[in-house]
């Protein structure tokens, strides 16, 4: 390490918060590439000329935050990060469509799709006016890591044979819209953490009872008549959500 940097001991911010700001810029910058082996514990010591403690702060901070990972034996490496899916909530976009915005490589896996009947979940979104309805549940990929697992409902008599098409390769959202001339208006959206079950678990590969972002969609058509509604878990260790609010006096 060149000494181009120097703590400041007499900032108001915590030396361990510097220091670990100074590993990231390197990280960022591309100096300290994937793989890159950080000088050990005693080397920062006495580069920095600070304690352990400080030292340590900083390192668990990153490896925390998934910027380090220690290999018992071996020492402490520059880890590669995930990439977030971050869902921008302004406008209403289909899961490829958000994906290739943001540059993202993705995939969608079909599950299952069976035709189930009115329950009082579905009856609280669509009232009484349809019987039948389609279930259609998918696990969503992010850089080849399960991100999002997703139970979708579809009224029958919305969309007949949809159970034709296999959604693991094309979109339900252009099937709606090309296939059954369905016109998309808007969605109301409810967000809610929750502790995932031991099933939901095993397919996103997380452990059981893992805090996830529960995520209720209801979509409505030109006629403000709802035609489909979502409830997605989601990893918060790779979804965020962003959105743009507006002050209105």
């Amino acid at each position: 390490m060149a000494r181009e940097f120097i703590l400041d001991k007499n900032s108001e911010i915590p030396l361990y918060s510097q220091l670990k700001n100074y590993i990231i810029g390197k990280i960022n910058s591309g100096e300290y590439e994937v793989g890159y082996k950080l000088p050990s514990e005693k080397e920062l010591m006495e580069f920095f000329d600070v304690s352990r403690t400080t030292v340590r702060q900083s390192v668990d901070l990153l490896i925390r935050e998934g910027y380090l990972e220690i290999k018992r034996g071996i020492g402490t490496f520059v880890k590669k990060r995930k990439k977030y899916n971050v869902w921008g909530l302004e406008q209403l976009r289909s899961f490829e469509d958000e994906a290739i915005r943001q540059g993202l490589e993705t995939r969608t896996e079909e599950l299952s799709i069976n035709i189930i009947h009115l329950d009082s979940e579905l009856e609280d979104i669509f009232g009484d006016k349809y019987e039948r309805f389609y279930k259609l549940s998918r696990l969503r990929f992010v850089e080849n890591e399960p991100s999002v697992l997703v139970d979708t409902y579809i009224p029958y008599d919305v969309a007949p044979g949809l159970d034709k098409y296999n959604f693991s390769e094309v979109s339900l959202f252009l099937t709606l819209k090309k296939e059954y001339n369905v016109i998309i208006n808007y969605a109301k959206k409810t967000f809610r953490a929750i502790n995932i079950s031991k099933k939901d678990a095993e397919i996103l590969n997380v452990k059981e009872g893992t805090a996830v972002q529960l995520v209720n969609t209801v979509i409505y058509d030109k006629n403000e008549e709802p035609f489909e509604y979502s409830v997605s878990r989601d990893r918060g260790d790779m979804t965020r959500f962003s959105a743009i609010l507006k002050y209105e006096r």
